[in-house]
């Protein structure tokens, strides 16, 4: 357990936004929290959980703990003829953990590679990218009640997952903190591709689907993730800025009237997402400026920090978006990143 206080969140979060947190813990053990909590100065402040930063913008300096869980450790806790499932510690790195799975040709997370962020935040977030979800994989997600350390294990169905949400980012938002998480992954003979993403499809459709293996879809999400997003290294950013909007059958019919070309999925349910990217272009704020911040000239879901952005800015900059957007098509864009 590390505990620093006035301490620079700049390296924890992909933003690159130089705020300072009153206290930043390091959290390995249960037994922690109960010590932390000994405190009578610490356990009288709020507190805040925080994965890799990657989904974060801070607009200011933080009052209080920020808590980070640092367990990394990898088992694999049962196999069967077709499955394996591995227990992971919150701390680890994301794409670390894809990249375990592909070494060891085990389908489930590989059209997941080069996601920032945590194995923690991913059942928080339900990340997802090019037709899979976290929760696909999930099995069970452990969590630390922050309060006195209590430890409880969700089942996938008790976590309710949904578009980038779950009930660890809603009404358990920094009440618990995801220690470890569970998934069940697929052995190579008994997984297939998932190749619902068009583009890495059509990126694949040399070679015959029963020869693809997890590693060649890895190789080829980690190209197109790379060709489509600005590394964070250069500008700072955290990937999709916004959600994808959903809107009504009757209202992309009514669109479809203009933009015949109109991008879409249908939904379970029969309603029709957009693309937020493609609403973006449309009402042309893609490469556009605010400062130091900018519309990312790559794709249009993302906000990038030039350099010296603070967050407001980018806050600023993601308003004169919304309301471009709303006022072309009557759409509001909601926020994926969670704004501080």
């Amino acid at each position: 357990m590390h505990i620093q206080a006035n301490y620079s969140l700049k390296k924890h979060n992909t933003f690159k936004i130089d705020v300072k947190a009153q206290y930043y813990v390091e959290i390995s053990r249960q037994s922690d929290i109960a010590t932390l909590r000994s405190d009578l100065t610490l356990s009288s402040l709020p507190w805040r959980i925080i994965g890799g930063g990657s989904n974060m913008l801070f607009t200011h300096d933080l009052e209080g703990v920020l808590v980070h869980c640092a367990f990394k450790k990898l088992k694999v806790v049962k196999t069967d003829e077709d499955n394996v499932w591995i227990s992971v510690g919150a701390g680890m790195k994301w794409h670390d953990l894809v990249t375990y799975t592909v070494e060891h040709d085990l389908w489930g997370l590989e059209n997941l590679a080069l996601i920032p962020g945590t194995v923690g935040a991913a059942p928080v977030q339900n990340i997802g990218a090019y037709g899979a979800e976290a929760r696909d994989a999930i099995t069970r997600v452990q969590t630390l009640n922050l309060y006195n350390g209590q430890r409880t294990e969700f089942r996938n169905a008790e976590c309710n997952f949904g578009y980038r949400t779950s009930v660890f980012k809603q009404e358990l938002a920094d009440k618990v903190l995801v220690h470890r998480v569970t998934f069940r992954l697929r052995k190579l003979h008994a997984g297939h591709p998932n190749l619902m993403f068009e583009p890495l499809k059509n990126a694949l459709s040399e070679i015959p689907k029963s020869e693809l293996t997890p590693k060649m879809i890895y190789d080829e999400v980690i190209k197109i993730r790379q060709s489509k997003i600005p590394d964070p290294e250069i500008y700072g950013n955290a990937g999709s800025f916004f959600k994808n909007p959903v809107i009504s059958p009757a209202y992309f019919e009514e669109m479809l009237e203009s933009y015949s070309d109109l991008p879409h999925h249908k939904t379970l349910d029969g309603q029709y997402k957009i693309p937020a990217a493609w609403l973006i272009e449309q009402a042309k704020w893609k490469g556009q400026r605010h400062g130091k911040a900018r519309v990312s000239n790559k794709h249009a879901l993302i906000l990038e920090n030039l350099g010296g952005a603070s967050g407001q800015d980018i806050v600023e900059l993601s308003q004169m978006v919304q309301n471009a957007v709303d006022h072309k098509f009557g759409i509001h864009l909601e926020p994926e990143v969670i704004i501080i």
